[in-house]
């Protein structure tokens, strides 16, 4: 599964309106067309885009047929968006505030709480409450990503866990164990401290930070840090963004250590302030035997596998996975942050309940199941794991036992540009800058993005 990345919304709306206009025509929750007594037609929006295969239009086909054959008052309309992810954005927006919104879209979970805000989405808890499947089947991590403002919006079809990818070669190099699980942060830098002097030539490990690097830099990176300390980046409790706490710099310490010049774990700034990092870390450096450890996230065996973009047969021999461990091993001892996409009914749909059948039908072991093992996606669902071919895919069983104690980010409208502020904030203890100055500014930054009465600071 690809990672997820931050819409800036930059593309203009007015030029996408043009070309749009076919597309919102056609979108919708049409009427019978037949007096009322026809069958109702429920439109499925996705995206779509880079070559084929197309497992989201074969999933939904499948999907089609089956409700079709079951229900036949209710007719599926398939409307692939043909887009990358920044225009998807875009243009799912202009379909939902249009007249004639499809009924049933994709929603990246990141922007699940943008959508709700603008009056976007439906609320889905009283489908959700008397479909046993979910409450029974749907991990709770996976039930809570969709909820905002105390309701649930969205059905998860497949996620995304983070963990510590090491090269076993180097490790035996350096007189480390090939089985390593840290247990703290402290035993994690001990490590690459290890490498560095007793395997030169290799960069001991990679954690993605600063600005050029947008999302990856907040989630694989700094997030995978703080949400191992006692602090977090929001409280819910009373709903405040935690502007200043201990775990944010503690946070931003690990960082600076990691780029310390004087003594660098990571790699290099050409690298690392690059928006190409993620690239280069997963299709140069690790192959290359060039890089000991690498906090990333559950997609990068993909990049390595027969028809990825860097096949790889050696990765399945070479590369070690372990757990993020919380700072200083205190419970819940591991950590690790969650993204992924849903499936959501639009706000002003008018055939709710038949789109919430097309959704319950569509997410079934069976077909849900085939499509997370096409995609190479978390399965969201339990029992989607004890298919044969879902734990046949390599680590997969690892990262699925992940997704019980994942994390996420805030699903708020601020959050996106909260973000920025903390790759700003990694940015500067990178170039030197104490981390009690870069938690400063961004103290400062978030209190305007948020008002001061929406943030609280921690001891």
């Amino acid at each position: 599964m690809k990672k997820l990345t931050r819409s800036t919304h930059v593309i203009s709306l007015v030029a996408l309106l043009c070309c749009l206009v076919p597309l919102l025509q056609a979108c919708g929750s049409t009427t019978p067309s037949n007096g009322g007594n026809g069958p109702v037609t429920i439109t499925v929006a996705y995206q779509q885009f880079g070559p084929p295969p197309y497992h989201e239009e074969e999933w939904w086909k499948s999907a089609k047929a089956k409700i079709e054959a079951a229900n036949p008052n209710i007719k599926v309309k398939l409307m692939p968006v043909i887009a990358d992810e920044g225009s998807y954005y875009t243009k799912l927006d202009l379909m939902l505030r249009s007249n004639n919104p499809p009924d049933v879209v994709r929603e990246d979970s990141f922007l699940v709480g943008s959508d709700v805000t603008a009056g976007y989405l439906a609320p889905m808890d009283s489908y959700l409450d008397k479909w046993p499947d979910y409450k029974a089947q749907w991990f709770d991590s996976m039930q809570k990503i969709t909820i905002f403002n105390g309701h649930n919006y969205g059905v998860m079809d497949g996620t995304d866990v983070r963990a510590i990818w090491y090269n076993k070669d180097i490790f035996k190099k350096a007189g480390l164990p090939t089985d390593w699980q840290p247990k703290t942060w402290a035993d994690i830098l001990s490590a690459a401290h290890t490498i560095k002097k007793k395997v030169p030539g290799v960069i001991p490990m990679n954690l993605y930070s600063g600005v050029p690097m947008d999302e990856a830099s907040t989630m694989q990176g700094f997030e995978m840090l703080l949400y191992g300390t006692k602090d977090t980046l929001y409280n819910y409790q009373n709903s405040k963004w935690v502007s200043s706490s201990k775990g944010f710099k503690d946070s931003l310490n690990f960082v600076k250590e990691v780029y310390n010049q004087s003594d660098l774990l990571g790699p290099t700034n050409d690298i690392t302030l690059s928006t190409t990092a993620g690239n280069t870390i997963s299709q140069q450096l690790i192959p290359q035997g060039k890089l000991a450890i690498d906090i990333d996230g559950s997609w990068m065996g993909g990049t390595w596998e027969t028809g990825g973009s860097t096949p790889w047969p050696q990765w399945k021999d070479t590369m070690g996975l372990a757990k993020m461990p919380t700072q200083n091993g205190q419970d819940p001892k591991y950590v690790t942050l969650s993204g992924g996409w849903a499936y959501s009914i639009a706000a002003r749909s008018p055939h709710k309940d038949q789109a919430f059948e097309v959704i319950k039908t569509a997410f079934a072991k069976d077909l849900l199941g085939k499509y997370d093992i096409q995609t190479n996606g978390i399965a969201p669902r339990k029992d989607i794991v004890s298919l044969p071919e879902y734990s046949a895919i390599p680590n997969f069983p690892f990262f699925t036992q992940l997704v019980d104690f994942t994390q996420f980010r805030p699903g708020f409208p601020a959050y996106p540009k909260i973000s920025v502020q903390i790759d700003s904030a990694m940015q500067q203890v990178m170039n030197g800058k104490s981390p009690d100055d870069a938690m400063s500014a961004f103290t400062q930054s978030v209190e305007s993005i948020a008002g001061s009465d929406k943030t609280e600071k921690h001891p």
